[in-house]
């Protein structure tokens, strides 16, 4: 398959090279996609989170009486559960967009491909 041969017309040979350029550029986003899906976001454990980013057991209390000291326990809690849980679905989220933006530059290039063959294919 020659793209630029010379019996090709010049609107032929135009349009070559704009599909050429533009298969360059969805092969680079393909392959920057597909580097994303590879490294993806960890997601870990609640209690790996609640050890690095709550720090639970770190917190200082207000108060000094055991009541207290329960009470602001099951509100920190709270609070980690309810960003342990936002944190998570961010990340699913991140790596869902991934894997779909992945799939539809895999399959834009195929489509590019199959178009710039399709155009130049010769008909015996």
């Amino acid at each position: 398959m020659r793209l630029f041969a010379k019996e090709k017309d010049l609107l032929l040979k135009i349009v070559n090279s704009i599909m050429v350029i533009v298969l360059v550029f969805s092969i680079i986003i393909m392959i920057g996609t597909g580097i994303k899906l590879i490294n993806k976001e960890k997601i870990v454990s609640y209690e790996q989170y609640s050890k690095e980013v709550c720090a639970l057991d770190k917190l200082e209390y207000e108060c000094t009486d055991e009541v207290c000291k329960s009470e602001l326990d099951k509100e920190r809690e709270k609070s980690c559960s309810k960003y342990y849980l936002k944190d998570k679905t961010e990340k699913e989220r991140i790596n869902e967009s991934a894997l779909n933006n992945f799939l539809i530059s895999f399959s834009t290039t195929i489509v590019i491909f199959t178009f710039l063959h399709i155009l130049n294919k010769k008909y015996n």
